[in-house]
């Protein structure tokens, strides 16, 4: 017999999955998307690495010369994804 806890539980993670669900469905609706990596970019060449984690990022970084930005996991505009002016208001 399963023990109430553990079905809580499951029940928890998948109201959270299913509204992740819906919220990943709605940015994607407005051109943007959630970014799990961590994103190198030279300013200069617009260069740009992606990484799963900051340490690694940085174990990358080990050496090279320019001005880089490290982007951290957030969110991202698709390519040609564009809000339109109205739709920022809904």
């Amino acid at each position: 017999m399963p023990d109430s806890r553990q079905e809580e539980e499951f029940l928890l993670i998948k109201k959270k999955s299913r509204l992740r669900q819906e919220i990943e469905e709605l940015l994607q609706k407005r051109g943007l998307v959630w970014e799990e990596r961590v994103a190198v970019i030279n300013l200069e060449s617009r260069e740009c690495h992606y990484f799963p984690d900051y340490p690694e990022a940085m174990r990358f970084l080990r050496g090279k010369n320019g001005r880089w930005y490290i982007a951290t996991p957030g969110l991202r505009r698709l390519e040609g994804g564009g809000l339109e002016r109205d739709d920022m208001h809904h």
